[in-house]
């Protein structure tokens, strides 16, 4: 018997039977778990790591490259970030709670500590995120779903690492809540933290779900939900867990969260900065697009008016004043899950230098781009690498610029090589 139907069967015999008696909104929570019980399956052999060429990606130009497996026996592993201090080493994020250090070049890995999470849906120990000045101070930055009192609840917490230099000896404490958010559903809960060239702490959120945006959190300015937040780390002189940096886009605005950076995000699992310093986001669509952003400061990027370039909201005729365009999207024939990358820098594989490698999680599909000039110029030449058979949860970047993918089904560590 399918998970699903074992749930079924169970919320059946606890309601009597009443479950036409639920509100509207219990509802969709029972239909959401049901739907996320189904096991992710990749598309092609997994043993036969071989790019597929196919369907629209035939009349593509191609850049040629393996995925080179560099580590296995992850569990749903979901973010990948690299040691400032210790060369070849990351820490990789799991979905179910443990965060974990390899050391890719000696294949050595361990566990540095075990979150107490929950894992419902999209839900779990979703982000990890170094402080730029880790050598000295320690600190790296979670972003996991706790229950707190019968809600799921993200937070946003500093924790000291006891031996920066050195993760294969160091334990992980001290953790500092900075901030917590409510989620009303177990999806669209974003989870990425990511640093910028400014010292600042972007925090993506999702519009917390179910479908449709049924809160209206994309187009609210008031919550955090749909929006990418920019904070600082210190301690507030005033006793607050962070200070919110004076340059923010909406400071003294009180019709907008002060917090905010820009809004009108779906979800947007994952995201980074490029060379220029500019912040690239991924929003996970809905029915027919995902999109790629040029986030500017104070932006307004569409959702739930519209996915991608097209009206979502209602379906003809929306209200476009005042929303930024993406630069790129793609729609249901190519893929169903946007998973965002990185910018390659490095020096192996030429074709690729200097291109944005991002891929989706369903169709195993994985392109590059040049990013524009014009952060609303519209890109029209993609590069596919290839149709692959794994379910790229998150890509990541080492010192040297060379991009790695994290294979949530078989919990294997890929890094991009020449062909």
């Amino acid at each position: 018997m399918k998970l699903k139907w074992k749930i079924l069967i169970a919320i059946l015999l606890l309601t009597g039977g009443a479950v036409l008696l639920f509100t509207e909104e219990i509802k969709i929570k029972i239909i959401h778990i049901l739907g996320a019980a189904e096991n992710y399956k990749v598309e092609g052999d997994p043993n036969a790591m071989q790019p597929r060429f196919n369907d629209a990606d035939i009349q593509r130009e191609k850049i040629l490259v393996n995925l080179a497996q560099i580590a296995s026996g992850f569990t749903q592993p979901v973010d990948i970030q690299f040691s400032p201090v210790e060369k070849d080493t990351a820490l990789i994020a799991e979905k179910t709670g443990a965060l974990k250090w390899v050391n890719f070049r000696s294949k050595a890995m361990g566990t540095l500590a075990k979150i107490n999470v929950i894992t419902n849906a999209e839900e779990g120990l979703l982000g990890v995120a170094f402080h730029p000045a880790y050598a000295t101070n320690g600190k790296i930055y979670l972003n996991y779903v706790a229950n707190e009192n019968g809600k799921d609840v993200s937070r946003v917490s500093e924790w000291i690492v006891s031996k920066p230099a050195n993760l294969a000896e160091a334990t992980l404490g001290d953790e500092r809540i900075l901030m917590r958010v409510v989620q009303p559903y177990a999806n669209h809960n974003a989870g990425q933290l990511a640093f910028g060239p400014d010292g600042m702490l972007y925090i993506g959120w999702g519009d917390g779900g179910f479908k449709d945006d049924p809160k209206g959190h994309g187009q609210n300015p008031l919550t955090f939900l749909g929006s990418m937040l920019r904070i600082s780390v210190e301690p507030d002189v005033n006793g607050k867990p962070y200070p919110i940096p004076k340059d923010n886009p909406h400071v003294g605005d009180t019709r907008y969260a002060p917090e905010t950076w820009a809004i009108g995000f779906r979800n947007p699992w994952r995201y980074s900065f490029d060379p220029k310093g500019r912040l690239i986001v991924a929003d996970v669509g809905q029915d027919l697009y995902e999109e790629i952003d040029i986030v500017e400061k104070g932006g307004n990027y569409g959702w739930n008016r519209r996915e991608g370039f097209h009206c979502f909201e209602p379906k003809e005729n929306c209200e476009t004043k005042g929303l930024l365009d993406p630069v790129y999207e793609y729609g249901r024939k190519e893929g169903q899950s946007l998973t965002g990358g990185y910018v390659y820098t490095g020096a192996e594989i030429s074709a690729l230098k200097n291109k944005y490698v991002f891929a989706d999680f369903v169709s195993g599909r994985i392109w590059a781009i040049d990013l524009p000039e014009n952060a609303q110029t519209k890109v029209t030449k993609v590069f596919t690498l290839g149709r692959w058979p794994v379910l790229i949860s998150s890509f990541g970047r080492d010192a040297a610029g060379n991009v790695y993918a994290a294979d949530f089904g078989s919990g294997k560590i890929f890094r991009l090589v020449a062909k």
